[in-house]
């Protein structure tokens, strides 16, 4: 049976049993613990948690449409079985719009979406061996993830654009011992992405993806990181390679974080302009008390199809009350080519469970 057909037919088999198992985890019989908002349901050696992310927009121009919907719904089951078993996953119900200008309530139906289906055996304390459908570990911001740890309501083009989000292999995780080495990170995709997102939300697709992520510094404090990813494109006449430096530093009252990349792209492709693309943003966050913190952001943004580079700029304030619940408030401005991020107001409310 060739290639295509199999992965066709392990997509269907796993839609129809990936709620199967959710169940059947909720209502395992082992002994559950006190649950805390933010810190997942705890049953066993398996711990439930997810996030909700309800979002509004009111765009400027009248040729995009003021819109309430709920971004994502995601669930998270991880297990801790033993050293070689730890499975994780990740389902979501996304792009639900509740009410759309011109349109009414629930114009159209939201999809649901597998994010990531993987197991991590420990080989050792700083060999780590994962397989299975992953997100790639280009820059942190793709690696964070959920938009309630995030600061603002849009993510920077430079995070998502014109690279492949998510890895359907085998990755290789080394976590160093030393201040002076890199945390590692290798992985490889040799077919085309398991469980895909719909064509529409993702109309590039990848295969034969190879990348290293090389990381340094800490996580909390600040931290400088390498990225280069290798990857043929299937639904375009091109391969490309992708190098991207992200960092961030947190001075106590002020939070800077940056991501710049650079990609060259070859192959025959008529709609491209150009043979190689860049972009880059940086970020500030300022807390001014506890729950309060100003937000704002540049990007400039060439990508390979366009004439004209993309401009963006955002102004915001989020207020959290607790570190599991945030609401946010932006402005963005945009000039230049039209890649998806158009200026107007926008907001959410986020919560981690």
């Amino acid at each position: 049976m060739p290639l295509e057909a199999v992965l066709r037919n392990m997509n269907k088999m796993l839609k129809k049993n990936i709620l199967i198992c959710l169940l059947s985890l909720i209502i395992s019989p082992l002994h559950a613990s006190e649950y805390n908002l933010g810190e997942g349901y705890a049953l066993g050696s398996w711990n439930i948690a997810g996030y909700a992310n309800l979002k509004f927009k009111a765009p400027v121009h009248r040729t995009n449409a003021a819109e309430v919907e709920i971004d994502d719904v995601a669930l998270f089951v991880r297990g801790n079985v033993n050293q070689y078993i730890n499975p994780f996953f990740e389902i979501e119900y996304a792009s639900q719009p509740i009410w759309e200008d011109g349109k009414g309530a629930f114009p159209r139906a939201g999809r649901f979406v597998v994010e990531r289906l993987y197991n991590d055996s420990h080989i050792t304390s700083q060999f780590t061996l994962r397989l299975g459908k992953m997100l790639a570990p280009v820059g942190e911001w793709n690696q964070i993830h959920a938009n309630p740890l995030v600061a603002t309501v849009n993510r920077p083009l430079t995070t998502y654009l014109n690279f492949s989000e998510f890895i359907s292999g085998i990755a290789v995780h080394y976590q160093t011992k030393q201040q002076w080495l890199p945390n590692i990170k290798l992985y490889y995709q040799p077919w085309t992405e398991l469980l895909p997102k719909h064509i529409s939300s993702r109309p590039v697709r990848y295969e034969n993806i190879s990348g290293i992520n090389l990381q340094y510094g800490d996580e909390f404090k600040g931290q400088i990181a390498l990225s280069i990813q290798h990857a043929d494109l299937t639904t375009r006449n091109e391969h490309q390679t992708l190098f991207a430096i992200d960092g961030m530093y947190d001075l106590d009252y002020l939070k800077l974080s940056t991501q710049i990349f650079y990609a060259v792209v070859s192959g025959s492709e008529i709609k491209r302009q150009r043979n190689d693309e860049g972009g880059g943003y940086l970020q500030f966050v300022i807390p001014a008390t506890e729950q309060w913190s100003l937000v704002g952001r540049g990007e400039i943004f060439l990508q390979r199809d366009a004439a004209d580079e993309h401009y963006n700029a955002l102004f915001g304030i989020n207020f959290r009350p607790q570190s599991s619940l945030v609401w946010k408030l932006e402005y963005v401005l945009q000039r230049g080519a039209a890649l998806g991020l158009n200026e107007g107001v926008y907001g959410s409310f986020g919560v981690m469970f």
